[in-house]
């Protein structure tokens, strides 16, 4: 017995002539097909929303394609398999079991995913790669060739799969990773046979500013060996979690470190994408470090602890091993190595640190007896020092004076800082409920922060009146330091800006 029919209702769609289904039990609407062959009559295999399939393509079991997902080609998807958001599913591709495809996330040519994997994101899987069992493929990462996900496996972010790479159990694949062979988790690791610490351009010294947010990019690398001493490919997420920061005596860092595999807007000095790819038998984790606390100039190694199996008549015997590039305890053969890390204060920053450019504009937007001026505040380039980071309310009006026929007004733009050609900013100078002017300019003409102060000599005379006159912000440089001003508005409303006192200056 069918379980629906096709309407009169037609579309075009990439050279393919669609009909929108029917439910004939429920009389609802579904998604698009080209013809019954793309939809079984047996089953609760449904087609909904906006969903096309077409081609060869076909929809079989209880699977269901929703919202606005395509299948075409040859795909099949089977079973209790579910393909909805905005993905993508073509060729001789195969999803069946509990799987899912999802968001807006692509699996082509003769890939093939099942069990209660999931794909998600911009996530692509190609050719004839595998993801099965509880694994998922998500954000922007890429499967190609001959791979297999498995397990409770996720690889994520821009990590790019090819060849005929495995990766299993809980291993976790992130950020730029480039695999290309089998991948294994720290259970499998058995020992090391090299253990290194680095700056990420191969140097032995770091500076830090001691503010918590300036991060340097360092590199952990290692070569991992299995229980038949061959050598395996650990992922940079399995060595981050399994290393720690220790000092030359072997003891743990006690000063107030932070690192993650994830930059943060401070990087510096700046370091181009990283691509965390395994070299021959070297595995490698890049991680930005952070000092939250001021102290002397120290040195940095790092050790990692494994277990070790080992046979002893007929036994397994299992114990703790120690790997340690520290020069005291270290018991282990690996050669010591270190980085020296030199901690500098949180900037304090004077007047002598910044400084500011006018640009005046006349007659401003043809409106007569009127005077634009932009103030542009920067840190002093003579000193290395550039803008990374802004905090300032926008928009905000923050000073208003009237005498006679003079009204001037004074306000803060955006939050941006960098020079932009092609910016322009608009602000609304309220006089009254009634009394107000438009004004249009260009914005970001150089690098800094920007304050408009707007002036106009029109209309009655008014009495004297003047409110406000101040607003704080703050200027962070490349390394994180907070430079926390304020913008006085003097006579004429020409703007002053002044460091604030050291006590406020949070570095």
């Amino acid at each position: 017995m069918s379980k629906y029919k096709i309407t009169n209702e037609s579309m075009e769609y990439n050279g393919y002539l669609l009909w929108r289904i029917e439910c004939l039990k429920t009389r609802r609407k579904g998604g698009w097909v080209e013809s019954e062959l793309n939809l079984s009559q047996t089953g609760s295999s449904w087609i909904a929303d906006n969903a096309k399939v077409y081609g060869e393509a076909a929809i079989l079991d209880n699977a269901v394609v929703s919202g606005n997902a395509e299948v075409f080609g040859a795909a099949r998807i089977t079973a209790e398999a579910q393909v909805y958001g905005n993905a993508v599913v073509s060729d001789y591709a195969i999803v069946t079991a509990s799987a899912q495809v999802y968001d807006e996330a692509s699996v082509e040519d003769s890939a093939q995913i099942y069990g209660n994997a999931t794909i998600c994101g911009n996530a692509l899987v190609s050719a004839y790669a595998k993801v099965y069992d509880y694994a998922s493929v998500e954000g922007s990462a890429q499967i190609y060739d001959n791979v297999h996900v498995y397990g409770h496996a996720t690889i994520k972010d821009r990590a790019y799969l090819y060849k005929d790479a495995h990766v299993k159990g809980n291993t976790i694949v992130s950020n730029n990773e480039r695999v290309g062979e089998n991948l294994y988790n720290w259970e499998d690791v058995n020992a090391l046979s090299m253990l290194k610490i680095s700056m990420v351009d191969g140097s032995k010294t770091a500076v830090l500013y001691a503010n918590g947010k300036h991060q340097v990019a360092i590199k952990i690398s290692l070569e991992a060996r299995d229980k038949a001493g061959f050598s395996i490919g650990i992922p940079a997420k399995e060595i981050m979690e399994h290393i720690e920061f220790v000092d030359e005596e072997n003891n743990p860092i006690q000063l107030k470190l932070s690192y993650s595999d994830q930059a943060g807007l401070y990087v510096y000095p700046p370091t181009e994408e990283l691509i965390q790819q395994r070299t021959g038998p070297v595995s490698s984790a890049v991680l930005y470090l952070a000092i939250h606390e001021y102290t002397k100039e120290f040195r940095l190694c790092v050790r990692s602890k494994i277990k070790q199996w080992s046979q002893d008549q007929n036994i397994q015997r299992i114990k703790r091993v120690e790997y340690t590039t520290s020069k005291e305890f270290n018991y282990s053969a690996i050669p010591p190595d270190y980085i020296a890390v030199k901690v500098l204060p949180k900037r304090q920053f004077t007047q002598e640190n910044i400084r500011v450019q006018t640009f005046t504009e006349l007659d401003v937007n043809g409106i007569p007896n009127s005077k634009l001026t932009k103030y542009y505040v920067q840190f002093n380039a003579q000193d290395g020092l550039f803008i990374r980071h802004s905090s300032c309310i926008p928009r905000k009006w923050f000073h208003y004076r009237q005498l006679g026929i003079y009204k001037g007004c004074t306000i803060s733009t955006d939050h941006s800082f960098s020079a932009d050609d092609n910016a322009v900013f608009t602000a609304k100078f309220e006089f009254t409920s009634s009394k107000f002017r438009k004004v249009m300019a260009k914005n970001h003409e150089v690098e800094g922060l920007c304050f408009w102060v707007y002036q106009a000599w029109e209309g009655l005379v008014w009495s004297y009146y003047e409110w406000g006159g101040e607003m704080y912000f703050s200027l962070f440089d490349q390394c994180g330091n907070e430079a926390s001003l304020i913008a006085h508005a003097g006579e004429e409303e020409q703007l002053h800006f002044f460091v604030r006192m050291e006590e406020f200056n949070h570095g």
